[in-house]
């Protein structure tokens, strides 16, 4: 690129007019009117950086997008201090989807103009849809500070916090959204979810509905309002919300499915009607699509009692799902291995002094679908507790416990572990909790998959309880089977995993109750059913609270409830989800041979094998 040529001082002004003049066009999309003084001026101006910017941008929206692109780059490449030019250019790229090309661009345009708001918005949108939540809070934090004024800034930062589960956090740049625009719809919408999961659930119903008035045929407003209804046991008026986005172009099918495994099918519910409909063109789907009616059409069998037909739609649904999401057994063998390696009565006994003592968490932990969310919703009714659900706070720990994350990795030997790395990693988590309003003495946490890292969660907290949910195999690796976990869970998607996944489950749960005698329990599903009374009693003397009358009582608790028990538990304790899969028998035989002596002879009859 040769040098511009460059206007003297009394041309400058009348330059600046047709600049203007220009930007006006386009704004307005009068883009060959634009184009055609670009051209005039760049004839007397030759290679101007300005004028080579809005002839790119102008290429780019009148559909030019190679020619655009190389003048962007020109101009972002040759003009050193053209900021503006390096944001088109990264945005263009960003809209292209070319994400990785992109983030380098902002990150430039950061580093030039620290103190410009539009650098930081972009790099945080990009960051967002990179999945790189931390970072991008950060940035996109940088750029409310300095411009208040941008809505997609305090959008996309409230998708960040959503998106890394911190609902709580979300809130607050929701309504400085809605400050700027009272009708924003995805204000509205995203509040309707961080309220709901913050449990705030009138605010959130509030929300999901003045989406609806402000656009009817949102479906994701509807959704939302109907997964909210559900999860405060308004099933019928959940059933019509989410029936009239069945009827919506685009959200039909996962409505439906939704609707499906939120209450119990019946042969004349229109549910049901509407599936069939659905499955005479099953083939013809896309895959994500067909692996959602699948699991449906298996809902729907379970519940109408024809078996054969259930387990043939689940076993479908989950091999198609293998195919998109494998699953990774060699690392998490290793994993639970080390887990096991490391956190000996050894270890223990030389960090009890570690850790806060001024906390008592209670961790409801355990193979998935194993009663979590029955025992979480149990303890949300004692007065002493707040119920957090299924929270992300030991991730976010780890995360901000690289020393910790070494050892755990085997990067870092056994012996590198110090007082102070456990306590910082408590603090970490205490921060999370913080976060989303949870400051409570006892703050319940029911992510199922912390008894891996018990051991841990035991040293970092002295006071801390762990239950540890036990649930008959056999019921536990059914429920799993009839689960659309998606990308969340591929181990679920083949028999040999799933039972594999267990065992290994047996073993480091057994380590930790052995290990950890004091901190560290079962706690038998099938009792809990049979006995909740003399079960919560035990239970809460474990945990050093007294018993509450009002925990036996879980369909009142005002909490909401966001996983895929959401329709069991707003029910009261009942048996039939006890020995269910005896309705298989047969049906299950591969996966009563692969668990062996974990069943019974009795138990293994019934599946059609030998005693």
């Amino acid at each position: 690129m040769t040098s511009p040529t460059l206007p003297d001082a009394d041309r400058l002004k009348q330059l600046n007019e047709d600049v203007a003049r220009i930007q006006r066009h386009q704004n307005a999309g009068r883009y060959d009117e634009a184009g055609q003084s670009l051209d005039t001026l760049l004839a007397e101006f030759e290679n101007h950086p300005q004028l080579l910017h809005l002839k790119g941008l102008n290429l780019l929206h009148q559909g030019e997008k190679d020619m655009g692109m190389e003048l962007l780059e020109l101009v972002a490449d040759n003009d050193s201090g053209n900021v503006l030019a390096l944001l088109d250019h990264g945005s263009f790229l960003a809209r292209d989807g070319k994400i990785d090309e992109a983030i380098p661009k902002f990150r430039s345009a950061t580093e030039m103009a620290p103190n410009l708001a539009l650098a930081h918005a972009n790099l945080g949108a990009a960051l967002v849809v990179k999945e790189q939540y931390d970072e991008a809070i950060g940035t996109l934090s940088r750029a409310a500070a300095l411009d208040g004024d941008m809505l997609d800034v305090h959008l996309n930062l409230a998708q960040a916090f959503i998106r890394s589960r911190r609902f709580q956090r979300a809130i607050d740049p929701l309504f400085r959204a809605l400050a700027l625009d009272p009708q924003s719809i995805a204000a509205h919408v995203n509040l309707a979810h961080a309220l709901f999961r913050a449990e705030r659930h009138e605010a959130a119903e509030h929300h999901a509905r003045r989406a609806i008035e402000l656009a009817p045929d949102a479906a994701e407003a509807w959704t939302y309002l109907g997964r909210i209804l559900a999860a405060l046991g308004r099933m019928d008026e959940a059933a019509t919300a989410l029936l009239n986005v069945t009827k919506m172009r685009g959200a039909g099918l996962p409505a439906l499915c939704l609707l499906i495994n939120l209450r119990k099918t019946k042969e004349d519910s229109p549910e049901y009607q509407l599936m069939k409909q659905y499955a005479q063109r099953l083939d013809d789907l896309p895959n994500e699509q067909k692996i959602n009616l699948l699991f449906a059409m298996g809902k729907a069998a379970d519940d109408l009692r024809d078996e054969e037909t259930a387990i043939a739609d689940f076993r479908r649904a989950n091999a198609l799902t293998a195919e998109i999401h494998p699953f990774d057994q060699d690392t998490h063998d290793a994993r639970h291995e080390r887990m096991r390696s490391l956190v000996t009565p050894a270890f223990v006994e030389q960090h009890r002094d570690a850790g806060l003592h001024d906390v008592a968490p209670i961790f409801i932990c355990g193979m998935p679908r194993s009663g979590t969310t029955l025992m979480d919703q149990m303890f949300s009714r004692h007065p002493q507790v707040q119920a957090g659900g299924e929270l992300m706070a030991t991730t976010f720990a780890f995360q901000r416990s690289p020393g910790l994350l070494k050892v755990l990795e085997k990067e870092a030997k056994d012996s590198s572990v110090t007082d102070d790395m456990l306590t910082a990693f408590a603090e970490h988590y205490q921060t999370f909790l913080h976060g989303e309003g949870l400051k409570s003495e006892y703050v319940s946490d029911k992510m199922p998959n912390n008894y891996l890292y018990a051991g841990i969660l035991a040293l970092a907290f002295p006071r801390a309880k762990i239950l540890i949910m036990r649930r008959h195999p056999m019921d536990n690796l059914l429920s799993n089977l009839m689960q659309n976990f998606g990308a969340h869970q591929p181990y679920s998607t083949r028999i040999d995993t799933l039972v594999s996944i267990y065992k290994q489950f047996d073993r480091t749960a057994n380590h930790y109750v052995s290990t950890l005698p004091k901190q560290a329990r079962f706690v038998e599903y099938e009792q809990v059913v049979a006995d909740p009374e003399g079960q919560m009693r035990d239970v809460t003397r474990f945990v050093g609270l007294d018993f509450d009358e009002s925990m036996l009582d879980h369909t009142k608790s005002l909490r909401a409830v966001n996983t895929a028990s959401v329709s069991q538990v707003r029910q009261p304790i009942y048996s039939s989800s006890v020995a269910k899969w005896k309705r298989y028998g047969p049906l299950l035989q591969d996966m009563a041979e692969q668990l062996g002596d974990h069943l019974s002879p009795e138990d293994r009859k019934i599946c059609g094998l030998e005693g």
